[in-house]
Parts: structure tokens; C-alpha cells; sequence
């Protein structure tokens, strides 16, 4: 039989609560202010910047492993098969 007199550990739920009540907060700044919609349009416009160089550096690599992989099957060097992976991208 349980001990009814034994205390929870709340923490957790209580960590929680605070934590949900500051992301409603910070929801209900971006979409009922007028700053807030500046502010979602700044957000969204770092975000997709970042999200550019992120795809530019993840396709470099790409072409990267593509044009040794090709270069050392075919014996062609690395340098053309890189400018014909470039001109196959654009």
C-alpha cells in the first residue's frame, strides 16, 4: 500500500507550466501587436537567410563528394567534372 503522507516531486510540472506560459506569451506579442508582425517579418526573414546559406554550403558539399567520387571512377579531373556539376545545377 502507498504512503499518502509521501511528497511528489512537482518540479517538472511546474517547469512546464512556466515554460508554456512564457512561449504563450511570446505567441500572443507576435500576433495580436502591431510590433509583433514586424517582428514575425524580421524572424522570418533571418530565418530564410540562413536557411540559403545553410542549402549553399549543403550543396557545395554535395557537389563536392559528387565530383570526387566521378573523378576518381572516370580518371577526368576533379576541376571539369566540378564546372559540369555546377553548369548541371543552375
Amino acid at each position: 500500500m502507498k504512503n499518502p503522507f509521501v511528497k511528489k516531486n512537482n518540479t517538472a510540472l511546474i517547469a512546464l507550466g512556466v515554460t508554456g506560459a512564457a512561449a504563450a506569451g511570446a505567441i500572443a506579442f507576435l500576433y495580436l501587436t502591431k510590433n509583433g508582425s514586424a517582428t514575425r517579418d524580421k524572424i522570418s526573414n533571418s530565418l530564410n537567410e540562413e536557411l540559403d546559406k545553410i542549402g549553399k554550403v549543403f550543396t557545395d558539399s554535395v557537389k563536392d563528394i559528387a565530383s570526387n567520387f566521378v573523378s576518381n571512377k572516370t580518371n577526368v579531373s576533379k576541376k571539369t567534372v566540378r564546372a559540369f556539376a555546377d553548369h548541371i545545377v543552375k
